[in-house]
């Protein structure tokens, strides 16, 4: 895919070879320059730093148009913006940006592409103690311009965290639904199949109380005209019309169906059992539970005691849920809920 890799990554500064970071980076920078072209990836991290920011940027900014129009490929970390917004002009380029949590400003390790990262210089700077007088002072010291940019990034990167974890969240929530979902549908058959077999329990014994019916009627007859022959004939009569109802299956196929209506019949007992019990129980504790006190309306003129108290007094009036109640030496407003009627 690529006839050569060319890095650009550590600080590799010599005092021996008086080197300095921005010289050795400079002699990396012509090396790319010669060796450069389409079929080359290049790895730079940290690039154009080792100088003043702003001159060391512009030459930054001028190697990064030189290996855009040779056509090579390469991934670039920087915190300039001149590059940020180099990349963000040129249409083969692409920013990219490592993603931090909105409000620990810790690393996600996470890199989305698509938009330029903030350097967070000062909400880093603020969160490792510096005083925030400092803080604003050097903002002063910096362009206008250039804050509103990096506040910008920054608050779009903070937005995006957000974004992040609402999708998160929505996405774990529909993992949830759907796995509620597939329970449900589990329920649902587990119920569907409960009712079938309810219902052909249900179907079966009123077949059989239709042919006890049928044999009752056959059974008065008999007793009434004493016809044994008669009944004979309609006895088998009976048999063969109930016979010619049934379809023929296998005895495997008889035997499970008769042991699902054995299952089911079992169970139908067990629930039918239990709302018996239900029902003794209540009548029981219905029968023990003393009978309600009828509630007696007050009126003026009416002789009360308070329900927690024994002095007796006379009702001298009753305004909305309130009573003058009169004890001789002294009155007192009282609920009416506080008082009974004393004989």
């Amino acid at each position: 895919l690529f006839d050569r890799i060319l890095t650009d990554i550590g600080d590799n500064q010599s005092i021996e070879n008086h080197l300095s970071t921005y010289s050795y980076r400079l002699k990396k920078m012509n090396h790319f320059l010669r060796k450069c072209n389409k079929n080359t990836l290049f790895l730079i991290d940290e690039f154009g730093t080792g100088s003043d920011p702003e001159l060391g940027g512009a030459l930054a900014e001028t190697f990064l148009e030189v290996f855009y129009e040779r056509e090579a490929f390469g991934i670039i970390t920087t915190h300039y913006a001149n590059l940020k917004l180099l990349a963000n002009e040129l249409p083969y380029a692409v920013n990219a940006n490592m993603l931090f949590d909105s409000k620990t400003l810790e690393p996600l390790y996470k890199l989305y592409l698509g938009e330029a990262g903030s350097s967070f210089t000062f909400e880093v700077a603020q969160k490792n103690g510096i005083p925030y007088s400092l803080i604003n002072r050097s903002k002063k010291k910096v362009e206008g311009g250039k804050i509103r940019f990096d506040k910008s990034i920054a608050d779009l990167q903070k937005e995006r965290s957000k974004l992040r974890k609402n999708s998160e969240y929505l996405e774990s929530s529909a993992q949830k639904a759907k796995k509620k979902e597939k329970e449900l549908e589990v329920v649902n058959l587990k119920v569907k199949d409960k009712l079938e077999s309810y219902q052909e329990l249900y179907d079966s014994n009123q077949k059989l109380i239709a042919i006890g019916k049928k044999f009752d009627q056959l059974s008065e007859k008999y007793h009434n005209n004493k016809k044994k022959k008669l009944l004979q004939e309609e006895l088998f009569k009976l048999v063969m019309v109930e016979n010619s109802k049934r379809k023929k299956i296998a005895p495997k196929q008889t035997k499970q169906v008769k042991t699902k209506q054995r299952i089911t019949q079992q169970e139908v007992d067990v629930k039918v059992e239990e709302i018996r019990t239900r029902k003794k129980k209540e009548k029981a504790a219905a029968k023990k539970a003393p009978p309600a006190v009828a509630k007696v309306t007050l009126k003026v003129g009416d002789r009360v005691r308070m329900i927690d108290g024994r002095a007796i007094g006379t009702i001298d009036t009753i305004e909305k849920k309130k009573a003058i109640v009169n004890y001789g030496i002294f009155t007192t407003n009282v609920n009416l809920d506080a008082l009974e009627k004393v004989s």
